[in-house]
């Protein structure tokens, strides 16, 4: 295991972003919030080129990633799509479990943001898809 799994672990959080070896961005949301909270607080401009530590990372986490712009995500759980889009556009990554696909909290039904991106490539666009349905779902 990573050492920033490791500090994942230890912080209790479900997302940190690394500048370098400094937490610029933490989060103990679940789902895609913490990476939608990272690109409002922080802004793309301060998100390129950092490195994210997330406990469950799928496509829909993994297009926010690139939309963000990261040079490295490390996953305790990592979907085998999440894999071939960081593969895709040349993004290191590092986990400690792969799974075929993320489900809902039920574990039997895909998680409704897997759902949502499955015929979503470009990363700009899963964004704004992704930012509406989340919208939706707490309004």
């Amino acid at each position: 295991m990573s050492r920033y799994l490791r500090q994942l672990e230890e912080s209790g959080m479900n997302l940190l972003v690394f500048r370098g070896d400094e937490v610029i961005y933490s989060s103990s949301g679940r789902g895609v919030s913490p990476l939608l909270g990272a690109i409002e607080e922080v802004g793309l401009d301060g998100l390129e080129g950092v490195l994210t530590a997330d406990r469950i990372v799928g496509r829909a986490a993994a297009l926010l990633n690139l939309y963000m712009g990261v040079s490295e995500v490390h996953a305790l759980v990592i979907s085998t799509g999440a894999e071939g889009l960081f593969r895709g556009h040349g993004v290191a990554f590092n986990f400690a479990e792969e799974t075929d696909v993320v489900k809902a909290v039920d574990g039997v039904l895909f998680c409704p943001f897997e759902r949502l991106v499955q015929g979503i490539s470009d990363p700009g666009e899963a964004f704004a898809a992704i930012r509406e349905k989340l919208a939706e779902m707490r309004a």
